[in-house]
């Protein structure tokens, strides 16, 4: 079955709608500038009341291996989502040091991307690919032609970038992707998730 990752969570509220709705990975910004952005300490609250099937997922941006470490030690997460400029060998090193299952989000809009996930190939356990394209005048779309190289790609891997249950069918018809992620297109407010967008996409993203 398809995975479902429901991203931006930042209160314990939106954690459990996402779990009783069948959501599989959950993921928490711990990231310095983001508006979303959640305290160590509501991440370990959090995480101790998630069922086993679920997992949380901590994303950093280009931070330093001790500050990975003091967050993965004081809430217990298992795994650990890198969303910057992280070498591959900065990946495996965290993976080793910590025990955690490492997540690599990267850009994917071209066919020549696939070169650039090429070295991460067994440093990371999965990939986050993020294909959204944002024009010069502010529109949306999404890089569908791209995703048909990566079926040379021996990692798993998530589809994001404004993935809605509106165009989550169109993702999968194109590739097989391990999970597919959710974001803004499933907020209410910035911090807050809307419960019907999210049912809707995850109960779309598993019949299919």
């Amino acid at each position: 079955m398809l995975k479902v990752k429901i991203c931006g969570i930042t209160n314990y509220d939106d954690a459990l709608n996402a779990t009783n709705l069948g959501a599989d990975y959950i993921g928490f910004q711990l990231i310095k500038d983001s508006p979303k952005k959640v305290s160590d300490k509501i991440l370990k609250e959090v995480n101790e009341k998630l069922p086993p099937f679920v997992l949380a997922v901590g994303i950093f941006l280009d931070s330093d291996h001790k500050t990975i470490t003091k967050t993965v030690k004081k809430t217990g997460i298992k795994i650990v989502q890198l969303n910057g400029s992280e070498t591959p060998e900065f990946c495996k090193a965290i993976s080793v040091a910590l025990g955690v299952k490492i997540f690599k989000y990267m850009k994917f809009t071209s066919v020549a991307d696939i070169l650039k996930l090429q070295t991460y190939v067994g440093n990371v356990d999965y990939f986050v690919l993020d294909i959204s394209i944002t024009d010069e005048h502010g529109n949306k779309t999404i890089a569908l032609e791209a995703l048909s190289s990566l079926k040379q790609i021996a990692v798993p891997y998530f589809i994001t970038g404004d993935i809605s249950a509106d165009n989550v069918n169109d993702i999968v018809e194109k590739v097989k992707p391990y999970g597919v992620e959710a974001d803004t297109t499933i907020e209410r407010l910035q911090r807050r998730k809307d419960f019907n967008k999210m049912a809707n996409f995850i109960k779309k993203a598993h019949s299919l």
